[in-house]
């Protein structure tokens, strides 16, 4: 075997080395790819950018056209290695006077050309192309999306082929396709973002906000709502001499108007409606400017409820429970306020929150408090059907009418009642259980 022969085959199996770490590369560059940047790339004038997201949108038919470049060329540098190995390696072998080296000479050689042949595809035709495509991964898919498309028109009916064979066995299992399952979940974003905090890409208001959108869709309207003792409603026979008192002291908007008791929602009142009256020297009768109630069901979620008040183009919603009782009453400043945190104008008045920290870990925590308002201050609650505040968590434990003073020692906190107002509990104080009386408990 002359020389020239020898380094011609040695030539080929680099290209085809080469070839392998193209395809490997354009693989993971292209998967890795982002969308939003291709878009980028695409009003800039880079066609290639817009094949690349062709290939991510076809992702069984890509990588089955990647894949059958990388058996192809695998398999041949196999075969130019095997050819290599039998026709210079054995008779250098076979010189050698050892005798199981000459018998052994062919699987010898053959096992010195796989060796070196892995070694180097392992470097330069896996990890170092992957590596670069990690980095410039929308470079990289540009660079190679133009051939890859060509290679994919080219073995497109083998593609095909093996694209159905695969979706086929996937089926045998019960497996689902590619264009079946969500490429990203909202765990995984979450892990992102948290790691691209680490990195300083995001900072921890986006994060917090990213969460309250996810918190958001999986929120009902009985865990976000003004509870029915909490929130300021007008009887509809109201005096109008006392209706602007009522308005000045309260301070909102806008009022659930009642008949005989807050049960009996009849309307709606806003505040600009009373002044208009005032202003044109009509006589003021609630009947004639209350508007229609929108009623919902406690169970609906807040994201849907959102849609429907911005559609109906309504800013208040009363909540009413399985029986028909209204259970409370949320706006849609209420529900903006999940995702973007508590909103106060000029106009609220300053008010306590819910919970007030005392020294040593104990707190004060107003009896409405939800169980989310809880497990914020790092109590130990898990969501349930059975109560939804921290009110009905004190009645669902004593089993009877409260009364102050009784407690309930729960998950390492003693949780005792300080305040109530006829069978309703208005305050509660938290506090951690010492060692010796959790073990005792």
């Amino acid at each position: 075997m002359s020389a020239d022969t020898i380094w011609l085959e040695a030539a080929i199996i680099f290209i085809l080395i080469l070839a392998n770490g193209f395809l490997a590369g354009a693989e993971i560059a292209i998967i890795s790819a982002r969308r939003s940047k291709l878009e980028q790339m695409e009003k800039e004038g880079r066609q290639s950018a817009a094949i690349v997201k062709g290939l991510k949108d076809n992702p069984e038919k890509f990588l089955a056209t990647v894949q059958v470049g990388i058996t192809f060329v695998g398999s041949l540098a196999a075969a130019v290695g095997g050819v290599a190995a039998i026709e210079f390696l054995k008779p250098v072998l076979q010189s050698i006077p050892v005798w199981p080296l000459y018998v052994l000479s062919e699987a010898i050689s053959v096992a010195i050309v796989v060796i070196v042949i892995s070694y180097v595809t392992l470097i330069l035709g896996e990890l170092v192309p992957k590596s670069i495509a990690l980095r410039y991964a929308e470079g990289f898919a540009c660079f190679s999306a133009r051939p890859i498309d060509y290679l994919a028109r080219v073995s497109s009916l083998f593609v095909r082929i093996l694209t159905a064979s695969t979706n086929f066995i996937l089926k045998l299992f019960g497996a689902k396709g590619l264009e079946e399952r969500a490429f990203v979940s909202e765990e995984e974003i979450k892990y992102f973002i948290k790691e691209g905090m680490g990195k300083g890409i995001f900072e921890e208001t986006e994060q917090e906000l990213i969460h309250s959108v996810f918190d958001f869709a999986d929120t009902t309207v009985k865990e976000v709502m003004v509870p029915k003792h909490k929130f300021s409603a007008i009887d509809i026979d109201t005096h109008h001499d006392k209706v602007l008192d009522f308005l000045i002291e309260t301070g909102f908007s806008r009022y659930p108007v009642y008949r005989e008791t807050p049960d009996q929602i009849v309307g709606i009142l806003y505040n600009k409606d009373v002044f208009k009256v005032l202003k044109e020297n009509r006589p003021l009768v609630l009947s004639e400017i209350v508007r229609t109630p929108y009623f919902v069901p406690d169970t609906i979620m807040i994201s849907k409820l959102l849609k429907d008040m911005q559609k109906k183009r309504v800013h208040m919603a009363i909540v009413v429970n399985e029986h028909g009782d209204v259970d409370g009453l949320v706006t849609i400043e209420d529900l903006l306020e999940e995702i973007v945190g508590e909103i106060e104008d000029e106009y609220d008045v300053e008010k306590g929150g819910l919970i007030e920290k005392l020294k040593n870990g104990t707190m004060i925590i107003d009896g409405s408090a939800s169980i989310r308002d809880l497990r914020d201050v790092g109590l130990p609650f898990e969501e349930t059907e059975e109560f939804h505040t921290l009110a009905g968590f004190m009645l669902a434990k004593l089993q009877k009418i409260p009364r102050g003073g009784e407690f309930v020692n729960h998950a390492g906190y003693r949780f005792t009642i300080v305040d109530v107002e006829g069978k309703r509990v208005v305050k509660v104080k938290v506090e951690p259980l010492v060692k010796e009386v959790v073990q005792s408990k």
